[in-house]
This record gives C-alpha cells, sequence and structure tokens, in this order.
C-alpha cells in the first residue's frame, strides 16, 4: 500500500480551515514566536477518534541549513487513521541564525501547543516529536534536555510551561557537532570545494567554532535515565549518518534504564523521501500506538 498523495494547499492564512481530502482540518502557518517568519506551525486535526488528540510534532531535517515544515508529509498523515493530530514546525535556519536558536525555537513551538492545547483539542500530555537527521537532533535535544532549560529559550513567553514530551522518533541523528565536523573537515581535504557544515549553522570557523561547539551537550552526553521511551531508526543504507551514531545513542538510552528500540530498515536509503511504502514505517506507528495508549482500558 502506497501513501496517498495529499493536494497542495494555499498557506496564505493560518486561521482559514482547510479540509484534507476529508481526512483532517488543518491550521496552516500558527505564528508560535516572533523571530522570524519561520516561526511557524501547522496543525492538521483528524476527522476521526474523540478530543483530545493525541499529537505527533515533526521536526523537519535539511542540515539546518534549509527544508520545509510541508516536506515529505505522507508519512505523517498515516497518523489521522489512527485519530492522531499531525503537527509540523518550522523553525529559524542558519542563514538568520546560529545554533542554538533552532532548538530554542522547538522548544517554544512545543510549549506554545501545551499552551493553547484546549483551543485545539490537543492532549497535551501525548506529544510525541518525530524527527528527521539534524530535526532529528532537535528532537533528541528536547527529549533528553526538555524541561530541564538548557535548550529552553530564556526568553520564552511561555515559561509557565516545559518543553518535556512523552516520546521521541529519531530517523538518523548524527551523534553531535563535534564528530559531524570531523567529518566535514575530512570530506573538505577530499574535496575542496566542499562546504564546512558547521561553520554555517554556528557562524563561526576555526578554533572559535570548536570552542562554540563544545559549550552545547550533545543527546548522549545529558542521558541520566528520566528520558521518555525513545525510538530510534536508521536505514540500511544511509550513506550521510553512520549507523554507528544512532546505535551509540540507543545502547546509551538502554544502559541507563529509558525506554528505547532500535530498528534498521532494509533496503531503504537516507531521507523521507525513500520511505514509500507503509511496511518501511509500520515499527514506528507500533511506537506510537504504544505511547498514545498507555494506561488506557484494554
Amino acid at each position: 500500500m502506497e501513501f496517498k498523495v495529499y493536494k497542495d494547499l494555499d498557506p496564505a492564512s493560518y486561521v482559514k480551515r482547510y479540509d484534507l481530502t476529508g481526512d483532517a482540518l488543518t491550521y496552516m502557518d500558527i505564528p508560535y514566536q516572533e523571530y522570524s517568519e519561520k516561526n511557524r506551525l501547522d496543525i492538521h486535526l483528524p476527522l476521526k477518534g474523540e478530543r483530545p488528540y493525541p499529537a505527533i510534532i515533526y521536526i523537519h531535517g535539511g542540515g539546518l541549513m534549509r527544508g520545509d515544515k510541508t516536506r515529505y508529509n505522507n508519512v505523517l498523515y498515516q497518523a489521522f487513521q489512527y485519530g492522531y493530530a499531525v503537527i509540523c514546525v518550522n523553525y529559524r535556519l542558519s542563514d538568520e541564525a546560529a545554533f542554538p536558536s533552532m532548538a530554542y525555537d522547538v522548544s517554544d513551538a512545543i510549549r506554545y501547543i501545551k499552551v493553547h492545547a484546549d483551543e485545539y483539542g490537543i492532549d497535551p500530555e501525548k506529544l510525541i516529536l518525530w524527527g528527521e537527521t539534524h530535526g532529528a537532533y532537535l528532537a533528541c535535544l528536547m527529549g533528553v534536555y526538555g524541561g530541564k532549560g538548557i535548550y529552553d529559550n530564556p526568553e520564552s513567553p511561555y515559561q509557565e510551561v516545559n518543553s518535556g514530551v512523552a516520546g521521541v522518533i529519531d530517523y538518523w541523528s548524527f551523534r553531535d557537532f563535534e564528530s559531524s565536523y570531523l567529518r566535514s573537515l575530512k570530506q573538505k581535504e577530499e574535496d575542496p570545494d566542499a562546504a564546512i557544515l558547521e561553520e554555517m549553522i554556528f557562524h563561526k570557523q576555526g578554533k572559535q567554532l570548536e570552542e562554540e561547539i563544545r559549550k552545547y551537550p550533545c543527546p548522549v552526553e545529558g542521558i541520566n535515565g528520566s528520558e521518555p521511551p525513545f525510538y530510534v531508526l536508521h536505514s540500511e543504507f544511509d550513506e550521510n549518518v553512520p549507523r554507528e551514531d544512532s546505535i551509540e545513542l540507543y545502547e546509551a538510552l538502554k544502559e541507563a534504564g529509558d525506554e528505547a528500540y532500535f530498528e534498521v530498515v532494509p533496503n531503504t536509503q537516507h531521507s523521507l523521501a525513500n520511505y514509500k511504502e507503509k511496511w518501511q514505517i509500520e515499527g514506528t506507528y507500533q511506537f506510537i500506538n504504544h505511547i498514545f495508549k498507555k494506561g488506557e482500558n484494554r
């Protein structure tokens, strides 16, 4: 079974309601912060199920340089059949802000959703972050440090709530910026024209860049057994992120006593664009159902 292709939507106004071929009611481009036009999110509410809806919050990838909340969403829209809401978040990219601004934005988006949960009929206690690549790194940061202040915007208008979530889905997150920077330098040696991604993300170079990178702890460094459940996935033929990065995160979570799952999806490559069949995400939705249905009477 292949995923249904949804029509393009006019994002002109976030107050207008859209009907996704009878599958969801959508609010587009809701401003959750005022730093940038990128501080927008879309809320898709299912037409089945009962309020308050559990919600999947999607954090797009793209190296913190590109990407958008609307890409590869067919994978996410499968949630409607279960009665789950889908929330897709944009955040500032490296062309207008340096790290950790992106993490601050994701934290603010989560907190905005919690503050306005009643308005949209969302269950603030049942939020799962689903990120891919650099978006997965941001999701992992929230899973490990959410509510602890390290990656929460100190100027957030939502100080009364925290950025903790009920679960994290990690598709191909790298381990940390230090290791990815070393890979960038190696690639630069092989190809002098190659860009150093971390220079663009942190807006620094050389020793200043190395010092800046070390200021910000990676997910593995903060794991202490208090994390929400994690689902860590890697594609069998991923040429962008080493599988060892996913394995290390998974093993650190398990060693700390956290609930964690790991899957390598066979015959797949990096990027959600390659996930076009239901079986490829079956494990992901089993995890989602497991988290959202905890505590329900059987």
